[in-house]
């Protein structure tokens, strides 16, 4: 379940990974966060809402485009907002709901060709790291886990 309780942020180093449609992903010094831009009922009330819409002003039953720009405009504003907070350290002050995976959780870790595998005793998640920003991101990753981190061939 997602909780919402402030980050311990101490030194605000933050790297982006590649989120999802529902959710921005990070590393910080806390773990790997995953912070909800947008939850299921948000987006079906948009669709719903703007269905409605269409159908009442314009008899459409499927008005497609417009629906997908009222997606992209909503979870803009909170994305946004989250790599702004990410960027100034301030990403604990943000009331959205997030999981975080925290490093002595993480039994394991895999870099390879840009993707992040992490093994908890829950679960296995993979996670995306952009290039831009792969080599920090690694070396934040090998200073927090140490030897349960392995790096596999970085020509990706």
């Amino acid at each position: 379940m997602a909780e919402t309780t402030p980050l311990a942020m101490s030194s605000g180093i933050t790297y982006m990974l590649n989120g999802t449609f529902f959710w921005e992903r990070l590393i910080s010094d806390e773990g790997i966060v995953s912070i909800r831009v947008l939850s299921a009922v948000a987006f079906w009330s948009i669709v719903i809402a703007a269905e409605a819409i269409l159908f009442v002003l314009f008899r459409l039953l499927i008005g497609f485009i417009p629906i997908v720009i009222l997606l992209w405009a909503y979870t803009r504003g909170t994305r946004s907002g989250v790599k702004r907070a990410a960027a100034s350290g301030t990403l604990g002050q943000l009331a959205r709901p997030r999981t975080v995976i925290k490093w002595d959780e993480i039994a394991s870790a895999k870099v390879k060709k840009g993707s992040l595998e992490v093994v908890t005793s829950r679960r296995k998640q993979k996670f995306v790291i952009p290039k831009a920003s792969r080599d920090n991101a690694v070396s934040f990753l090998s200073g927090k886990l140490g030897p349960k981190l392995t790096v596999a061939n970085q020509n990706a």
